[in-house]
């Protein structure tokens, strides 16, 4: 009797041990695990980079949240100090889009100046990227007949984040000019190069998630345009806001 009760018991304790194997673990859910599947499109862009302090800041940024966007960089910001950066840019799959040699303005500009400005600008990008530019973004957004009759690429603009220096945008309202902005295949046009203090690397931990939850998926600006199956003029007298 009593063989069988010590068979028993240790039957038990086998069984017990066994149970507590077995335990289920929770599985952990990732915040992007509760976003909706994404059904529109947007193009996060930069301008006036490299610099090689406050770009790796936004790349950063957009790491942490697995986004790539496009940088309209300036010519001339484009050097061996900025070399990491842009390699770095290249690795995360970052698009590169032509920002003028200077940011002068060049509205006023005669077509020969404006050309020099193109090609200086688009060799520093091919020469650190060993890619074109597929995309133009004027200097304080203004423009000329000039401008579109020589410079060969579709002009970009965007929704405003209003990120530069002088307008005292807080983080908040950088999301909030952003989001009132927004719909499918939307352009949004921020800085990853202004003076301290600057909101943009903090307002992305904000706006990509809300945008994310809102369904949006972000693409670089060729992938928006090749999804959207539209063939932007180079030559039209367009600055795009939305690929629609």
């Amino acid at each position: 009797m009593k063989k069988i009760l010590s068979g028993i018991i240790t039957v038990l304790v086998v069984l017990s041990m066994s149970c507590k194997t077995a335990e289920v673990v929770p599985e952990v859910v990732k915040e992007d695990d509760l976003m909706p599947a994404p059904d529109k499109l947007c193009a996060l862009t930069f301008d006036d980079g490299p610099d090689s302090t406050k770009t790796p800041r936004v790349l950063d940024k957009l790491a942490a949240h697995g986004v790539v966007a496009t940088f309209f960089v300036v010519g001339q910001n484009m050097n061996e100090s900025t070399k990491p950066v842009m390699e770095r840019m290249v690795a995360a799959g970052h698009e590169f889009g032509n920002h003028s040699w200077s940011y002068s303005g060049m509205e006023k500009m005669t077509a020969e100046e404006v050309a020099a400005s193109i090609a200086k600008t688009k060799d520093q990008i091919v020469k650190y990227t060993g890619k074109e530019p597929a995309f133009f973004r004027p200097p304080n957004l203004a423009t000329s007949d000039v401008m579109f009759a020589t410079i060969g690429l579709p002009f970009a603009s965007g929704v405003l984040g209003f990120d530069w220096s002088g307008t005292g945008t807080t983080v908040q309202k950088l999301v909030d000019n952003v989001k009132s902005g927004m719909k499918d295949g939307a352009i949004i046009l921020l800085h990853d190069v202004q003076p301290d203090p600057h909101p943009t690397p903090d307002a992305l931990d904000i706006l990509i998630p809300a945008l994310k939850k809102q369904g949006y998926e972000f693409v670089t600006l060729s992938e928006l345009f090749a999804r959207k199956n539209v063939t932007p003029d180079p030559y039209a007298k367009r600055m795009w806001t939305y690929v629609e």
